[in-house]
């Protein structure tokens, strides 16, 4: 167990997560070093403060970047996955630098002397299952983003078993909050609605587990902080409420007048209707309980996207 964590350093520290997570960091009075990409358009997502320190890498070649830094750390989170939108999402020469890419981090955090690896999978690793999923579920992936995720996290896992390194793999389900990608379903109804514009909608029957990401961060904190071994995570906040119970909320905390496209677009292909996290093993290791309701959650969020604007 990390008993005291006093430095960690975080690979797509500009990403939503990432962001997120430095400030969690800021709280705790930890010195972080921010990696992120050469030339990052997302890199004022990184609060300037004393305690962070950033360094441009590019994830494929993290291990290149022990050279230049002096200090060791306690804890890696592994956060950067490229090519997450649809384009690159099933390209398999893509994912699979995904893959080395997050070995290499590993490598990386050993040689900067990293007790502890904390890395980001998905829940596309168990593959359209539509139940109540946890952390003994058979893994059927069912793209290759998800078959990468699988791989990366069963390789890493066995790559910091044979250095000593505790690794924990931590199966995202759906998060929300600040600093999104445009493509994340929330943000495209939130940007849609603060227009004045309807947005065009599934028929909204799907059951889902959104969580906000200050508690998704927060989460990742305490599994580093508390988690007594290695293994798999999953994490949502195991409250799952119909996807337009989820609409509904968000469109009446801008406008309740604009209408909404429900029905107006068909499901995808393989499109998950049950997406649900049993936290039960998170909550038992590390007493990590969600402080958001989606309504809070997305206020603040709603909050984030007008002063964006």
């Amino acid at each position: 167990m990390c008993e005291q964590i006093k430095k960690v350093m975080i690979t797509g520290a500009s990403g939503p997560l990432g962001s997120m997570l430095i400030r969690e960091c800021i709280r705790n009075r930890v010195k972080v070093l921010a990696i992120v990409r050469p030339n990052s358009s997302n890199r004022w997502n990184i609060p300037v403060h004393d305690l962070v320190r950033v360094e441009e890498c590019d994830i494929t070649q993290i291990d290149k970047l022990p050279s230049r830094i002096l200090e060791t750390y306690d804890v890696c989170f592994h956060l950067a996955w490229t090519h997450t939108g649809d384009e690159g999402r099933n390209n398999p020469f893509l994912q699979e630098e995904n893959i080395l890419a997050t070995l290499k981090a590993a490598l990386c955090a050993k040689e900067l002397g990293c007790k502890v690896f904390v890395g980001t999978g998905s829940q596309a690793e168990y593959g359209a299952l539509n139940r109540k999923i946890d952390e003994t579920t058979e893994e059927k992936p069912d793209t290759l983003y998800g078959i990468a995720k699988l791989a990366a996290g069963r390789l890493v896992m066995e790559y910091c078993k044979q250095n000593g390194m505790r690794c924990n793999w931590v199966r995202i389900f759906a998060v929300y909050g600040p600093y999104e990608n445009d493509y994340i379903f929330t943000s495209y109804v939130i940007r849609t609605l603060l227009k004045g514009e309807e947005p065009e909608l599934t028929p909204c029957e799907q059951i889902w587990d959104y969580l906000y990401s200050e508690d998704a961060v927060h989460a990742l904190w305490l599994i580093a902080e508390k988690s007594k071994c290695s293994g798999i995570y999953c994490l949502g906040s195991g409250v799952p409420r119909s996807i337009k119970e989820y609409v509904l909320i968000i469109r009446d905390k801008i406008n309740p007048n604009i209408p909404l496209g429900i029905g107006q677009r068909p499901y995808g292909k393989n499109q998950i209707i049950h997406l649900e996290a049993d936290i039960s093993k998170l909550m038992t290791d590390t007493g990590f309980i969600p402080n958001f309701s989606f309504e809070e959650g997305i206020a603040k969020t709603i909050a984030w996207y007008r002063s964006k604007n």
